[in-house]
């Protein structure tokens, strides 16, 4: 149980407030930190307490995680890694459980490839993205891209969502096969535009197949400044990627015509226009008009900030102008891994609990995989 010290410093947590939310005493509460047995309702209360999965605590397997954490350890400062060790403990023991399901299932990342010799800048990040639609979606740089998840589940790429509901996103190659996982959001296109940042670390990482890489982003506040150039390229990534700077510049000469809006400095609802059709938020819309050049630096954050405090959020300013509601976007756990789970329930290997606890999904999402490969 010595890892809960870990989870208290990592969520800056005391004895007596983590204590009080497991609901027993300090003083109990110190003696499990300090390696006494304890229950199965303290462990559970304990977990809670600590917003991890109760697996975390008690998986005798953890050791065996060890590896892929140090995955992310060699990504991250030394400080940043005492900073972040429970959300590593957590994702480096999904991302294990994950393998465990789908161990055996055939991995390729030839994908990859097609990015050899490619020196992954700011600069060059629409040349990635530019390239990763006209070859992996076979889309051209006119459309909207609403369906990566389903492109990547194509290309075997693993996507799951984070145990750890206060990570946005960790992107990984481990044992050959490349994996996403996204923090789940009610507002889908923030998880898209996470998918899109986790993958523009994997192509940013295209030659690191052999040793392996795992990378974790606690926050999505890509405003934040300083950026390290890693994070400043997957921004640039996703941004083009989902963005595409001429479907977009068409896209905004369209809307100007339908509100019979003259050439003027751009404004609210061409952005909130824009922002629905390409399924991004308003302020990542914002910001890569910032990069066209038609805002001032900041003038994104003006905008958003404007519309905070006179509409509470950018989606009801869009409302309010007659901005038509948004598509619904599917992201979700992989298909391969919800079959393979399915498959291992149907030889007895794994109960539907246990199944749906190493995918973080419910139960009923299992059962559904599991008669849509009996049909």
């Amino acid at each position: 149980m010595t890892n809960i010290a870990a989870h208290l410093a990592s969520k800056s947590l005391t004895v007596e407030k983590a204590a009080k939310k497991a609901g027993i005493t300090p003083d109990r509460f110190q003696q499990v930190v300090g390696g006494a047995k304890a229950t199965l309702g303290e462990m559970r209360g304990i977990a809670k307490a600590l917003q991890i999965p109760l697996s975390s605590l008690m998986d005798g397997r953890r050791e065996t995680a060890e590896p892929i954490k140090m995955l992310f350890r060699q990504t991250l400062e030394q400080r940043e890694a005492v900073e972040v060790s429970s959300h590593i403990d957590v994702l480096s023991s999904q991302v294990r459980d994950a393998l465990s399901v789908a161990r055996g299932r055939s991995s390729d990342l030839s994908w990859l490839d097609i990015f050899k010799g490619m020196d992954a800048t700011p600069d060059a990040a629409s040349e990635f993205a530019d390239l990763f639609r006209k070859t992996f979606a076979d889309i051209d740089d006119l459309e909207p891209f609403p369906h990566l998840a389903q492109v990547l589940a194509d290309m075997g790429v693993w996507l799951l969502f984070s145990r750890d509901p206060t990570v946005e996103g960790v992107s990984a190659i481990v044992e050959g096969h490349a994996i996403v996982i996204i923090g789940p959001r009610t507002f889908k296109p923030r998880m898209l535009f996470t998918l899109a940042h986790e993958l523009g670390h994997l192509v940013a990482h295209h030659d690191a197949r052999k040793q392996g890489y795992a990378h974790m982003d606690k926050e999505a506040d890509w405003s934040r400044s300083p950026r390290r150039a890693e994070e400043k390229f997957a921004d640039a990534f996703a941004s083009a990627l989902l963005l595409p700077k001429h479907g977009v510049l068409s896209a905004l000469k369209a809307v100007r015509d339908q509100l019979g809006i003259s050439q003027q400095p751009l404004g609210a609802a061409e952005i909130a226009w824009i922002g629905h059709i390409f399924h991004v938020s308003f302020e990542v819309a914002a910001r890569r008009f910032e990069t066209f050049g038609l805002l001032p630096s900041s003038g994104a954050r003006a905008f958003y900030q404007r519309l905070q405090d006179d509409f509470k959020n950018p989606e009801k300013f869009a409302a309010s102008v007659g901005v038509p509601s948004r598509q619904d976007l599917v992201i979700a756990t992989s298909p391969m891994l919800m079959e393979s789970a399915a498959e291992k329930v149907r030889t007895g290997e794994l109960s539907l609990g246990k199944a749906a606890e190493l995918l973080n999904v419910p139960i009923s999402a299992i059962v559904v995989a599991n008669s849509e490969i009996s049909a």
